[in-house]
This record gives structure tokens, sequence and C-alpha cells, in this order.
């Protein structure tokens, strides 16, 4: 299970997460959904660990996972809003070096390949890549580990139908019920309909 329990984050003198706390349990969604700067990026940002609240914890399994580099890399799966590869590495070289870090060996998994489509991408510069295509790939990072909590942060916006379509179908079917615990940040009524089976609404940092 995945807990957020009273958040706070300010930035100079703007608070922009008053008090926000949660659960996530295995095979569940959870659907943050609220206006522009309500603090959806930032709590998802938290969650991930490449900010630090000024306050409360993150919890996995009741444990805080402050600083945790097997949960990091492991167990949890981030893709922010805006993609950030390195624009002179091939997708080859970037999906190696990060299946590395994640102490992953031997060939990328067949099934994850083609749920993104990756063979397309094969060889080409990060910089060359249009805007779907670098989010696949950043999909590829999150997910290489198999982790047990995924992060997406408007993650379906850039993707192609037919991509869009079969992640959709692949979480739904197969990494909620093998009891995955999803975050998902979407403007798309129809992606938080189709997997979250709770909500939560911010606005202005507070839970609503």
């Amino acid at each position: 299970m995945l807990q957020a329990v009273e958040l706070y984050k300010r930035y100079g003198t703007r608070t922009v997460l008053a008090g926000v706390s949660f659960a996530v349990p295995p095979g569940e969604c959870l659907g943050l959904c609220g206006p522009n700067g309500s603090g959806k990026s930032t709590l998802l940002r938290l969650l991930a660990q490449t900010e630090a609240p000024d306050s409360g914890q993150v919890l996995w399994q009741g444990k805080n996972v402050r600083g945790d580099r097997d949960f990091l890399r492991r167990k949890l799966g981030y893709v922010p809003q805006q993609d950030a590869l390195p624009p002179d590495a091939t997708t080859d070289e970037v999906l190696r070096l990060w299946r590395g870090l994640c102490g992953l060996r031997g060939p990328m998994d067949a099934q994850l390949r083609q749920l993104l489509a990756l063979d397309e991408l094969r060889g080409l510069r990060c910089g060359a890549l249009s805007g779907g295509m670098s989010r696949r790939v950043s999909l590829a990072m999150a997910l290489c580990a198999r982790p047990a909590c995924l992060l997406l942060d408007e993650s379906f916006a850039p993707l192609d139908a037919d991509t869009r379509a079969r992640l959709t179908a692949w979480l739904r079917q197969v990494y909620l019920p093998g009891g995955g615990c999803l975050v998902l940040c979407s403007h798309d009524e129809a992606d938080l309909a189709g997997l979250c089976g709770a909500r939560l609404r911010l606005e202005n940092g507070r839970p609503v």
C-alpha cells in the first residue's frame, strides 16, 4: 500500500500543498484531478522524491521510504509531465543505462517492447523523437522493473491512439489485477473513468 501522510510543500511564502493524505491499496488506481496550479504535479514529485516535502511522510507497506534507493529503483515507476531524455543518446542507450541502474540484466521484456512499440524506435536519437515517441521511452523506463507502484502525470496526452488504447488496456487488465498501485493525474475524464476506483481532488493545494 502507498500512503501519503500530511504532506506539505511551500515555495517561499506560497503554500502549494497543505496537509494532503491518502492511501492506495494494491490493485487500485487513485485519480488526481483539479484545476491547473492546484498542486497535482507537485504531489507526484513528492511521491517520486524528485522534490522533498517540507513536512509529512510517504509510506510504502507502512514504512517511510524517504531516501530508500531500492524502493525508488525497483518498486516505483514515475513518468513526469515533461520528458527529460538526453538528446544525443539513442533510445537503446537510454533504456540500457536505466535498466542497469534498476539492477536489470539481459534483454527487455518482449511484452513491454510490444506494448510500447519500442522496436520502431531502435537506434533513434532522443533529440529527434516526437512527443509521443519520447513518452513511450519514458514509459518504458518507468515500467521496465515492473514496479509495484506507478505514478503517471498526464502521461497519455502525447500518445497516439493505438498506444494509448494498448496501455490503458494493459493497466486495467494486467497491472492493476496483478496488485499494482497506480496514481494517475489526467485532465481527460475518459482516462480517469476507465481506470480509477477513487479520486482525490485538489484545489489550492488542499483536498476538497
